[in-house]
């Protein structure tokens, strides 16, 4: 029996050794083994014929070769990679093979991109998802400690005023009212004082006097500079502890405009010019402060 090995053999021999090294390299298979039939002497030597027409039949693969086979998907990342590197090191012979490397690479990609797995994420059902609460205002007094009790009613005996439940309360939301500027300027001791002040009894004889002579009347920036302010019945009026008097803001001027605001939940209207602000409700605006004084000092 002869041993000599014939054209097609050779061939597929050849075609078997260019397809390994292009699968390594990341060069065409095809490509390359018509480039090396058409310029490598030594191929016609062995009988490679000059020209290949279709792809010669693959040798078999060893036992070993097969446990190391690539999927589909690995083959495509693994020439994706390497042509990839091979443009970026740009060493082709003219810008006709440049142009078909690129043109082979965008097609692997786009090859790739159909094998990449997608990942789908599903809505879960029967939750619907709900908007994150605002977060709640820290309370100032969490609470009303023995001691504390023992402060607010040596302040409301400087004035003459019996402390009862109802005016802890009262004091905890004075506390929790006050702008944080305000909450801060003094300690709990002083707000205390100038608490106690807004609930300092008036005699009857001197309720007429206090009504027309001791509430003073100031424009709205002078309201918003005193630094050391509470409100007092009726709304608009306060005690100014920088000058130890009460005062109440400018009155309502029938022909200013309104700005509408949200502020802390609700809904208020300010005036344009003497800074009064009104609740707005459905029955009807409630007036109950001014812009940039005590409660609405943010406004």
């Amino acid at each position: 029996m002869s041993s000599k090995i014939s054209s097609k053999q050779m061939q597929s021999m050849v075609y078997a050794l260019v397809e390994s090294l292009a699968g390594n390299y990341g060069f065409d298979a095809d490509e390359a083994f018509e480039f090396a039939s058409e310029h490598v002497d030594q191929f016609k030597k062995l009988g490679v014929p000059d020209k290949v027409e279709t792809k010669p039949e693959p040798v078999e693969k060893d036992e070993e070769e097969d446990k190391v086979k690539l999927s589909p998907l690995e083959k495509t990342r693994k020439n994706v990679a390497l042509w990839t590197k091979k443009l970026e090191a740009d060493k082709f012979k003219d810008e006709e093979a440049r142009t078909k490397h690129i043109e082979k690479l965008e097609k692997e990609r786009a090859k790739l991109a159909k094998l990449e797995p997608v990942v789908e994420t599903k809505p879960v059902k029967g939750k619907a998802k709900k908007e994150a609460k605002p977060e709640e205002k820290e309370k100032r007094i969490k609470r009303f400690s023995p001691v504390m009790a023992t402060q607010l009613k040596t302040a409301l005996s400087a004035v003459d005023v019996e402390m009862t439940d109802s005016l802890k309360k009262e004091f905890t939301s004075y506390i929790e009212d006050l702008s944080e500027d305000d909450y801060r300027k003094d300690g709990l001791a002083d707000h205390m004082r100038t608490f106690a002040q807004t609930k300092k009894p008036v005699e009857d004889e001197e309720e007429e006097t206090l009504a027309k002579q001791e509430v003073t009347s100031v424009t709205i920036e002078e309201l918003s500079e005193i630094s050391k302010i509470a409100p007092v019945d009726p709304p608009g009026t306060y005690w100014d502890s920088d000058n130890g008097r009460f005062v109440k803001g400018p009155d309502a001027d029938d022909d200013e405009d309104f700005e509408e605001t949200e502020f802390n939940g609700k809904d208020y209207v300010v005036g344009e010019k003497t800074g009064r602000v009104y609740e707005a409700r459905e029955s009807g605006d409630v007036f109950c402060g001014f812009k940039g004084v005590g409660l609405f000092k943010d406004i």
